[in-house]
């Protein structure tokens, strides 16, 4: 087997390495060989061939989707399928799971076949290539093909003799972990490793070239209309190519990406970070047009674009986005679910969007952010994205091990973790105009706790929920009374703002706390990082965020409610004088919900770590608290 001698060190990303002919593999796997195999066969058409449909990742569909969905059947169950699904010509769904299994189900929710690979985890989506092979890229750098109707393996890529053309770029991993993808003008295969190549083949599994980056790319790359390649790296670059080879631009944004990159209308590249950005990016010379701060936390879902210029984005803060591209990035509306939305949505054509939540449930909205049915699976939902066949039914896999085939008019299932849309306004919203100074004190109410020292009451829902998770320790005195502001009612404390959901009463979601960490530090974001360590005693590494939680701040974090009552860590630990007046400086740690601070002058004492006075700061920089 001849070694390609093309291939150079690492430090020129971007390009790709073509090899010639001495150095086109002959990849066959099994007794037949590819000619021999496709000869005089057409190249059927997939019902859904890649990863959100199609090489430029907008994930819109030209087919109507259910309006009242449930579920038509589920199939199988035991390891979890991380990935999505494709579809066949013939209505076959096929998919794989992290222990190494493909599994082929007809229409009707009964096996077609299935395929053990030993000691390979697949966690990309597959890709029905232009000869009818589904392509699977494995945790092990292999990337291998199967016909679509027996599971017979045909080809795999690299041989054992040249694995090399993977390792040789390898940062660490070999894991192939972006999505194969290839459009019908292009005619060749891209798959992303983690160890920082993109590697093309060709319909028949040889070799083609590799394109580089500096450090692992881990989303699936993008094909334009025009042919400009695209991928990201978790070195905060985005590289673009063109389909000859050449070089074609370099953009660094403002942290590391997980997400693939989308094709606008007119091929402007869109852009997602783990510091919670969206970028638009001009498609010939990579300048950047915009950027806008859409998340408090990493985006990892891949957004699909709407026919109208509406971005829809997923982020591990658990909601889903709207972002308007063509006002420059307006958040439209976001909706809020239970958990991290890594799941990438589709769209459409009658206006739903469909995506998952690690939150378990599997959301139907429809283009204003209104939810129209959420269906429960048994276990999250984590980068699979829903898939749709020319019949309408809509496909999901879930970590529970299932296939969820979604049909007009089947049984719901309704969820037990719903969450109600928040439509985005400015980062704090005006005050109601009800009162002129809603912190002013008021009497005392029937049936209410009043606080004194305040002024005000608290009482109902609020009431319960302020004493079942800790009283005036968690949330201080109250400031105001209950007032509605964006037709919603609320009420302010000294240390959190109370929001009231009527359509969840009786549930765990009848009152829920806003993202105060998140809304006052959007000036100050990105904060820095920190590296992977592993988790002990002393220290919790969120990978989610990649921030660590450490020491006294993690001993309490733990004890008083953890992700559930904090949510996830938004910086590390930082020095920061109070604004409370005192001009005190203090260590403190911005989580979603809080800000915890250490009093080193209270050490040994339940004081020791307080939390910030984050709903006064509110209310302060309102001028409506002195």
């Amino acid at each position: 087997m001849n070694r390609d001698t093309n291939m150079t060190p690492r430090g020129r990303p971007g390009r790709m390495l073509a090899g010639g002919a001495a150095a086109v593999l002959a990849l066959a796997m099994g007794a037949q060989s590819i000619t021999s195999v496709f000869a005089d066969q057409p190249f059927p058409t997939a019902q859904w061939s890649q990863f959100k449909g199609d090489s430029t990742h907008q994930g819109t569909t030209t087919l109507n989707a259910p309006q009242n969905p449930g579920i038509l059947w589920t199939s199988g169950q035991g390891a979890a399928i991380v990935s999505g699904p494709v579809i066949a010509t013939d209505g076959t769904v096929i998919v794989a799971t992290d222990n190494g299994r493909i599994r082929a189900i007809r229409p009707d929710g009964q096996e077609r076949w299935t395929r053990e690979v030993s000691g390979v985890s697949f966690f990309t989506h597959p890709f029905i290539n232009q000869r009818g092979l589904v392509v699977f890229g494995g945790s092990d750098g292999s990337i291998r093909a199967f016909k679509t109707d027996t599971g017979e393996e045909i080809w795999k890529f690299p041989t054992n003799d040249d694995l090399s053309k993977v390792t040789t770029y390898s940062t660490g991993s070999a894991a192939a972990r972006g999505a194969p993808v290839s459009s019908k003008s292009y005619g060749r295969t891209l798959v992303a490793f983690d160890g920082g190549a993109v590697f093309e083949i060709n319909e028949d599994g040889a070799y083609q070239g590799v394109r580089m980056a500096e450090d692992s790319v881990r989303a699936s790359p993008m094909i334009t209309p025009n042919t400009l390649i695209v991928w990201a790296s978790t070195n905060k670059k985005v590289y673009s190519g063109s389909s000859s080879g050449g070089d074609r631009w370099v953009a660094t944004l403002d942290a590391p990406i997980n997400s693939g990159p989308v094709a606008g209308p007119d091929s402007t590249v869109y852009v997602c970070t783990d510091a919670g950005s969206l970028y638009a990016i001009e498609p010939d010379k990579g300048v950047i047009k915009w950027r806008v701060g859409v998340s408090g936390g990493p985006i990892k879902s891949t957004p699909s674009m709407g026919a109208d210029g509406v971005l829809y984005i997923g982020a591990d803060d658990g909601k889903l986005y709207a972002v308007d591209t063509k006002s420059g990035g307006t958040i439209k509306w976001s909706y809020p679910t239970g958990a991290p939305v890594t799941s990438s949505p589709l769209i459409s054509a009658n206006g739903l969007i469909y995506f998952g939540s690690n939150d378990s449930n599997l959301y139907v909205l429809n283009l204003n952010g209104q939810l129209v049915k959420a269906i429960k699976t048994e276990k999250g939902i984590d980068q699979s994205s829903p898939a749709i066949g020319s019949d309408g039914t809509v496909y999901i896999g879930s970590k529970d091990g299932r296939v969820y085939a979604i049909k007009q008019d089947g049984p719901v299932i309704t969820p037990t973790s719903v969450a109600p849309p928040t439509p985005v306004a400015t980062p704090v919203p005006p005050m109601p105009t009800p009162l002129p100074n809603p912190t002013d004190p008021v009497a005392e109410k029937p049936g209410a706790t009043f606080f004194k020292e305040t002024g005000h009451n608290v009482q109902g829902a609020f009431l319960t929920f302020f004493n079942k998770y800790g009283g005036l320790e968690q949330f201080g005195f109250p400031r105001t009374e209950e007032i509605t502001e964006d037709g919603k009612l609320v009420q302010y404390f000294q240390r959190a703002r109370f929001e009231y959901f009527p359509q969840f009463q009786g549930t765990p979601y009848e009152v829920q706390l806003q993202l105060l960490g998140d809304v006052l530090t959007v000036p100050r974001r990105p904060f820095p990082t920190s590296q992977a360590v592993d988790s002990g005693p002393a220290v919790r590494y969120f990978p989610e965020v990649q921030h660590t939680v450490r020491d006294v701040f993690l001993n309490y974090f733990n004890e008083k409610g953890a992700l559930e009552r904090f949510g996830y860590p938004i910086s590390e630990e930082m020095q920061e004088t109070n604004n409370d007046g005192t001009g005190r400086t203090y260590t403190v740690q911005y989580f979603q919900r809080a800000r915890l601070e250490h009093h080193p002058e209270l050490a040994g004492s339940p004081y020791e770590i307080q939390l910030g006075l984050l709903g006064d700061q509110v209310l302060r920089e309102r001028g409506l608290l002195k």
